[in-house]
Order: structure tokens, then C-alpha cells, then sequence
């Protein structure tokens, strides 16, 4: 039974204010200028535009932007991109419609289920005291959380919901009961929606762990099938997905969904050859400085580096109780934690040019072996001061990340991104916010599009314009009333609207001359220039 707040003691008190306190900083950190940061108020990932656009078009025609039908892989570009993201919005854009802000909350719902998870994982790992608040505390601040769950890259779902996972693991062994085996495996089958990596990880996590169940007498035949039917079942799609990507089947629809070929199957990303060149860079790309630059910290570290001596502890911890629990078979969760760790961290040193996101999962692990070495480190020195001193290290290190993250100053996660930019990842999407305004204007009449770099722009306008996918083809989009490209002649009749950039400014001045209007962009960037209605 629930006890009154009146009736818990002091120290149950400040317990559940300080998680209150911890939840209220990760609600806003990650709620804080969502829309705007990394990318500035006007810009996405790549990725994250098409991944949207996809979304509106499930939500809305049940199909992708190339028209195949609810697929289990999206195409993007060629080489794919991983479903769950995708699906998730479009449940989000088909109850709220679609912003940029309804796109990456995603990112933050998956993160709070993950959050909460952890809650209830360190009570049972650390017991109920301050300690079990270490995890929720360091999720909250640790800079590739914080990053990650900020913005719609949607491999990073593959952390949130490891996290989920494992805790219903643990839940599942402690209760015993075939109801909670086959929850936790409808949420590891979820799991491999999230990253392709997962297909790699989960299979190689679930060896290893069942074998030690099995020998320590927690697990019987009967709950390993529990969790693996589920996870077959839901992996079935998928895996009959790659057999399509590798030419082993031909493409097929069945059940109103398809399954097609595409550009690169990717299969060659994982390979051992890849380990001795992992071996020597991983540590640093992962740990120090990513060479995407909106996925890493330098100045402060993926998880600050006041944690990396904590978390060789732990893990060294970790890998003692390990061997224990083997050597006497005896059942310790955090022998399962390990586990994961070695299997998603082989599996990250044999993957092509790893990167944060590419092993995003192995954050998760490295932030609970942080609060193990924690506190390890308050139990030996045996003094009350100990974990707030600890703190307050911490909240020297979050504070200016904090600064640096969000002001947007000289050297804030913003300017971080220039260099991508100039590679088209970054998408500036005045031009979609632009046409989006242009088709109020216009009424009915057929936009012009006149700027410098017209490659990958067409999703960009489809998305914030909410065309259809049926109209949506970059050969015939002229026919569906938008045009991107400088015409060999200008069309003065007036039944053209003209959406041109700034820097083309002559030509506006021209039409100008010839009686348009100048219908200057309040975000800036663009001009709608157009004839009004009645000069035509």
C-alpha cells in the first residue's frame, strides 16, 4: 500500500523530492528549444525530413514518399532507413498534424519510457536508497543523452528502447511468470525496428544470457520460448526484408505491405575485418570526438570525462561479478548488464567507421557502469559527502554543456553543424516554411522555386506544403504546381508565383518592375513575389 508523503520518513522525503527534481531537469532539457536546437530554428537533418515526410504519408495514404505500401524498411534515399521512428510519427501527425516540434518528440516520448524504465531497473539493481538515482540523475545530464533524445535521428531509438528492454528482462526473471517473458519479448521484437544494428546485437545478447539463465536455474525452455517466439514473430518482416536486399527472394507484397529492393543492402557495414582498425580509433570516437559533429562533445566528453574513471571501475566490477556468478552459478543482473555490453561492444568494433549513433546502444551499459563505480567509490571512502561532492563535480560539468548547448554562442551545438551543411545534410527549411506561405498566397496557382541548390529540395516542400505522395514525384512535379529551378523565361501573366532566394535578388527586382508584389518572408531568406488576383 502507497504511504502519504506525510507519513514517509525524512530521508524517504528527500529521496522523492530529489527524484522529482531530477525528473522536472530531464523534462526540460529535453522539452527546452526542441524545435530549434541542433539545427536552428530552421533546420533538420536530412534524414529527419524524409523520415517526416514518409511519416505524413503513412499517416495519410498508407503508403511511403516512393509510394510502396507500409513498409518494414523505408527506402530514403537508396540504402534505407529503419521504421520505428517513421511509424511513430505518423501516429503523432495523424492525432496533432505535422511541426518540427511534434517530429522530434518522438525522440523525447521514447526517452521518457526509457527514463521511467530506469527508475525502476536501479531500484532493483541498487535497492531503494539515494543511490538508485544515480542512473536517472546521470541520463539526465550526460551529453549524449541529452543530444540524442534533442532531435529525430531515428537509430538513436535503439538506446530508449535497449533501455526498456532490459529492464522487462529483469522484471521478467524476477517474477517468473510467462506473461512477463512474453511482454519483454514484444519489446526487444519492437527493439529490432529501431537500428539495423539491433539485428546483430539482440540475437548475440540473447545466447549469452540464456545459456547463463539456464545454467543458474532462472529460466526454463518454457520462458526461453516466451521471449524468443515474440521476437521471432516480430522479426520475420524484417528479416524477409533483407532476404529481398540481398537478392535471395524476389520483392513480393502480402498483407497490404511490400517488399522491394533496394540501392544497398548494407550487410557489408558489419564485418570482423573491421576490428583491429575499431580497436585503435572506437574508444576515442565514441568516448571524446565523433567525426559527425553534431553527435559529439569534445569540449566535454559523450559522457564528460569525470565519468570514464567511474565507469572503468564499474565495469571492472561488473566483470568481477560476472565471473562470480558463472563460477557459482549464481543469478546477479548485473552479470546480465555485462553481457549486453560485450556483445553490443563487439559487435561496435565490427562495424564500418563507427560512430556514436552507429553504436548508440552501448551508452546505455557504459552510463550504469558509471553509477556502479559511483557507488563503489562512496561505499569504500564510508562518508556522507561523498555522492554530493560527486554531484556537484557533475553539476560543474552539465551547467556550461548546458550554456554551450542552448544559447546558441560561438561555439554552441548550432555552429557545430556548418561543416555538415556545406555536405547537404543539413536542411535549411526556410524554403519549405516559404512554400508552405507561397501555396496560401496563391491560390491554386502554379509556385516557381528559384534558388542556387536545387538537389534533395522536393521532400523538403512536400513535407511542409502537405502534398499528397501521389503528387509527390520530382520528374512530374511541374504538373502538380511546383517548380524548383531558375526557368529559361520568366512567366509574367501573373498565373506564376515566384518563390525566390535572397541572394537572387535581381530577379525579384525584375518582376517587381513588372508589376508583382514583394511579399518579403518574416523568417527571412526568401520573397514571395506574385501579381495580385485582380491584376490578372
Amino acid at each position: 500500500m502507497v504511504r502519504s508523503f506525510g507519513k514517509l520518513s525524512a530521508e524517504e522525503k528527500r529521496y522523492w523530492i530529489l527524484f522529482a527534481g531530477i525528473t522536472l531537469l530531464f523534462l526540460a532539457t529535453r522539452l527546452f528549444r526542441l524545435d530549434r536546437v541542433p539545427f536552428t530554428a530552421y533546420g533538420m537533418h536530412f534524414d529527419e525530413m524524409a523520415a517526416a515526410y514518409d511519416a505524413w504519408c503513412i499517416q495519410g495514404w498508407g503508403v511511403d514518399r516512393h509510394l510502396v505500401r507500409y513498409p518494414v524498411y523505408f527506402m530514403n534515399t537508396g540504402p534505407g532507413q529503419n521504421a520505428l521512428y517513421t511509424y511513430l510519427a505518423a501516429i503523432i501527425f495523424r492525432l496533432f498534424g505535422f511541426s518540427v516540434f511534434k517530429y522530434r518528440l518522438v525522440a523525447v516520448i521514447c526517452a521518457c519510457g526509457a527514463y521511467i524504465c530506469l527508475f525502476f531497473l536501479s531500484r532493483k539493481l541498487f535497492g531503494k536508497g539515494m543511490e538508485s538515482l544515480i542512473p536517472n540523475a546521470l541520463m539526465t545530464i550526460m551529453p549524449v543523452f541529452l543530444m540524442s533524445e534533442h532531435w529525430g535521428l531515428e537509430s538513436y531509438l535503439f538506446l530508449s528502447f535497449s533501455t526498456m528492454s532490459f529492464y522487462f528482462l529483469i522484471l521478467s526473471i524476477e517474477k517468473r511468470k510467462t506473461g512477463y517473458y512474453i511482454l519483454d519479448g514484444i519489446f526487444w521484437g519492437i527493439t529490432l525496428y529501431t537500428y539495423g544494428v539491433s539485428y546483430a546485437v539482440i540475437p548475440g545478447f540473447f545466447a549469452l544470457a540464456f545459456i547463463c539463465l539456464i545454467i543458474q536455474k532462472r529460466m526454463d525452455l518454457k520462458m526461453a520460448l516466451a521471449t524468443v517466439i515474440p521476437i521471432i514473430l516480430l522479426g520475420i518482416p524484417l528479416a524477409a526484408q533483407q532476404l529481398v536486399m540481398m537478392d535471395i527472394i524476389e520483392p513480393f507484397s502480402i498483407f497490404g505491405m511490400d517488399f522491394l529492393q533496394m540501392a544497398d543492402a548494407r550487410v557489408r557495414e558489419i564485418s570482423p575485418a573491421f576490428i583491429p582498425y575499431n580497436l585503435r580509433t572506437s574508444d576515442w570516437v565514441l568516448l571524446v570526438k565523433d567525426y559527425l559533429p553534431y553527435s559529439s562533445v569534445p569540449q566535454f566528453g559523450s559522457i564528460y570525462y569525470l565519468s570514464i574513471p567511474f565507469m572503468i571501475a564499474g565495469l571492472v566490477l561488473c566483470a568481477v561479478r560476472t565471473w562470480r556468478s558463472l563460477k557459482s552459478r549464481s543469478y546477479d543482473p548485473l552479470a546480465l548488464l555485462f553481457l549486453f555490453y560485450l556483445m553490443a561492444r563487439l559487435i561496435s568494433l565490427m562495424t564500418w567507421f563507427v560512430n556514436t549513433n552507429k553504436a548508440n546502444e552501448l551508452y546505455f551499459p557504459w552510463m550504469m557502469f558509471t553509477a556502479v563505480g559511483i557507488g563503489l567509490v562512496c561505499r569504500k571512502t564510508g562518508k556522507k559527502w561523498c555522492l554530493p561532492v560527486i554531484a556537484g563535480l557533475y553539476l560543474i560539468c552539465f551547467l556550461p554543456f548546458a550554456v554551450w548547448a542552448y544559447t546558441g554562442g560561438e561555439n554552441s551545438w548550432n555552429n557545430m553543424t556548418k561543416p555538415i551543411a556545406e555536405e547537404d545534410v543539413l536542411v535549411d527549411i526556410r524554403l519549405g516554411l516559404a512554400a508552405r506561405e507561397a501555396k496560401n498566397l496563391c491560390g491554386g496557382r502554379k509556385i516557381r522555386m528559384i534558388i542556387n541548390n536545387v538537389e534533395g529540395r522536393y521532400p523538403e516542400v512536400a513535407l511542409f506544403t502537405g502534398t499528397s505522395p501521389y503528387d509527390f514525384n520530382e520528374e512530374g512535379y511541374e504538373e502538380n504546381g511546383y517548380v524548383i529551378g531558375v526557368p529559361e523565361e520568366l512567366d509574367l501573366s501573373g498565373d506564376t508565383v515566384y518563390l525566390i532566394e535572397d541572394v537572387l535578388h535581381h530577379i525579384t527586382d525584375y518582376l517587381v518592375g513588372e508589376g508583382f508584389t514583394n511579399h518579403v518572408m518574416e523568417h527571412g531568406g526568401f520573397s514571395i513575389v506574385y501579381k495580385e488576383l485582380s491584376q490578372n
